[in-house]
């Protein structure tokens, strides 16, 4: 293969990477309810990763030219992904993550309840 099917490959696959990073963070919101300002954090935090990952490619499979192709290979990459896997990984993502989330509340259960006896503790001095 040349070395420009290469670079549409790797721009392509960067844009399935993109839309699996976005349903990682939304699959995220919905299981773990969080403040606003941890929302906007993990906003900055999607828009950082994205942007990283998009220049390390173009330093990497272009030695940091951009072209205009490689701009809609990215786009093609994330609206397929959004149109052909989104929906599954989404669905196996929330069954993970419920896991994972009660997994959590059952180890933090003995903390919350030594937390909340010592506050009836405090209270009732």
């Amino acid at each position: 293969m040349t070395n420009q099917m290469y670079t549409l490959i790797a721009f392509f696959v960067t844009g399935i990477c993109i839309g699996f990073l976005f349903d990682i963070f939304r699959v995220t919101r919905r299981i773990f309810k969080v403040p606003d300002i941890v929302t906007y954090i993990e906003d900055v935090l999607f828009w950082l990763s994205t942007g990283i990952l998009v220049i390390l490619t173009i330093l990497f499979f272009t030695d940091g030219e951009v072209r205009l192709y490689m701009i809609l290979m990215t786009i093609i990459g994330a609206v397929l992904y959004f149109m052909l896997i989104s929906k599954y990984f989404i669905k196996m993502n929330i069954v993970a993550m419920s896991a994972i989330k009660k997994i959590i509340n059952v180890l933090i259960l003995p903390f919350k309840k030594l937390v909340k006896k010592r506050s009836n503790v405090v209270t009732k001095k």
